[in-house]
């Protein structure tokens, strides 16, 4: 060999192509390789790409750009590739209609994709389509921002729940919407932690580090995209399907990446504690519930499907009541004290506290018209404001909604835990989470993806799927119309309205001629 002739050359010793970890790796790289091809094959994954890529083309504006980047002087980036313009009545109108444009052509593509007479929703889809939104600003809320500066409370060695974004003053706190300023934070210990670990690799740049608050969202998407179909299976329902309604859904591409809300690595980790429960791993499982817990406090009600679970695996259950109860609280008090332990280790471990618990009151203080409970309350206010009353009577009507909402919303989660949990753990778990979701004072449009993502591991009937399309519709609309009354072009919003509800009776329309129901797990191939 003449590499060998040289002076002074040197060989390295290479592994037997035999050996398993090498065999292992390049089989792995393989499979992935030919998942990508066969997800750029499907020409709907390459419109779903078109898509996305105008929605980050559509994101350069003041919708969703910090609010001095168009300000004289404008952003040095903004400068250099001179698109001031974007900041005009001009460019805000360009930016409107490739975002609307971008949103339909992911819509179009997602609903196309659906799973009926053998077609197969390739399994990357998602990971494609991510790739341009992960280089565009947050989109659809400002909470990115937010995450950057709590991260940077942490790094500067504050008490993120003690103070807010105020007290780092300049880029981190600029960017931050003004309503949460002064507000400490909310989350759980992990999610601060993983904030303060984004943040410190780019400690100067306040945009940036927002920007990569989408590394772990995405990841928490890939983890999805892997239990999600799997727990599905378990179930006797098509993975195939799952991952269309649950990993493809637009919801996710416009909060979970688009957003990089911190909700997803929540709702992934419930997913993948309750794929771990349905294998009888019941004691991991609880352990990941305090791990999702410790991002985000909501993912405690995912006990109730691991305790459904243990109690479906229990081989000595006496019939009755009385006996599945004394059952159900055992088995509660048993994981639930592996979830307080865990939580508690990742508490001390994080060096951060419990600060977080008087701290869960702050997102109430936003007024949320997609509530229910605030809805009526706030419709009840607006009439005896009409009506003259004295504000001693109107200023009642939300309080007292919201909390009857939220007496409700505990009824309802007690319900579901005696009479779904038992028979169908999954159901169970989204319907807890959805009913928190509609009776708490606060809805945003990513709360929905807390339970109903858990709807796609559940066999659904053709009535329910066009449901959860109609919902999902529509909170696309929602978060479009949304942004374009933010860019002053509410008009491209209306447009972008009547476009999405002819498509949602087109797809109706299609979908009864082709007699969908669900295919069977054993028609499709394990992802």
């Amino acid at each position: 060999m003449l590499e060998h002739r040289v002076a002074g050359a040197t060989t390295t010793a290479r592994l037997p192509l035999s050996a398993p970890e090498l065999r292992t790796a390049v089989q792995g790289w393989n499979r992935l390789t030919s998942a990508l091809q066969r997800t750029w094959a499907d020409r709907m994954v390459r419109r779903g790409l078109l898509g996305t890529s105008l929605m980050a083309a559509g994101s350069v504006s003041p919708a969703f750009l910090p609010e001095n980047t168009f300000v004289e002087p404008a952003s040095p980036l903004i400068q250099r590739f001179g698109l001031e313009w974007l900041g005009t009545g001009a460019g805000r109108v360009v930016t409107t209609v490739l975002l609307a444009v971008g949103m339909a052509l992911l819509v179009d593509a997602w609903l196309r994709m659906r799973p009926a007479h053998g077609r197969k929703a390739p399994s990357l889809a998602w990971l494609l389509w991510s790739l341009p939104i992960m280089l565009a600003p947050p989109l659809f809320s400002r909470d990115a921002y937010s995450y950057a500066a709590q991260g940077q409370i942490v790094l500067r060695g504050m008490d993120p729940y003690a103070v807010g974004p105020f007290w780092v003053p300049g880029p981190f706190a600029d960017q931050v919407d003004p309503m949460w300023v002064n507000t400490p934070a909310p989350y759980g210990p992990l999610a601060l932690q993983m904030q303060h670990l984004v943040v410190s690799f780019l400690p100067e740049n306040a945009y940036l580090s927002a920007l990569a608050m989408r590394v772990p969202a995405l990841l928490a998407v890939g983890v999805l995209a892997y239990a999600l179909p799997r727990l599905a299976e378990r179930y006797g329902v098509s993975g195939r399907h799952a991952l269309w309604i649950g990993v493809l859904n637009p919801l996710v591409l416009m909060h979970f990446v688009g957003g990089a809300h911190g909700d997803s690595v929540m709702v992934a980790l419930v997913t993948l504690a309750l794929l771990l429960a349905s294998r009888g791993q019941l004691v991991v499982a609880s352990m990941t519930i305090a791990v999702a817990a410790a991002y985000k406090q909501t993912a405690v009600l995912a006990l109730i499907g691991v305790v459904g679970m243990a109690l479906q695996a229990q081989t000595d259950l006496a019939p009755g009541a009385s006996a599945r109860l004394r059952a159900m609280l055992r088995h509660g008090a048993v994981h639930g004290a592996i979830v307080l332990a865990t939580f508690a280790a990742i508490t001390q471990a994080s060096g951060l506290g419990w600060g977080w618990i008087p701290n869960l009151s702050v997102p109430v203080t936003l007024r949320s018209l997609l509530s229910p409970p605030t809805f009526v309350g706030s419709a009840v206010e607006w009439l005896m404001r009409v009506g003259g009353m004295p504000e001693s009577l109107y200023s009642a009507p939300v309080p007292i909604a919201q909390t009857i909402g939220m007496v409700a919303g505990l009824a309802g989660i007690a319900w579901v835990t005696w009479r779904v949990a038992p028979r169908n753990p999954v159901l169970a778990t989204a319907g807890s989470l959805l009913v928190l979701c509609a009776s708490g004072p606060v809805v945003h449009p990513w709360y929905l993806l807390w339970g109903g993502l858990l709807l796609a591991a559940v066999r659904l009937s053709a009535r329910q799927v066009r449901a959860v399309v109609f919902v999902t519709l529509f909170f696309v609309t929602y978060g479009v119309v949304d942004a374009t009354v933010v860019n002053g072009t509410w008009a491209l919003g209306v447009s972008a309205a009547l476009w999405m509800a002819s498509r949602l009776r087109a797809n109706r329309r299609r979908a009864q001629e082709q007699a969908d129901e669900p295919v069977p797990a054993a028609v499709l191939p394990r992802l």
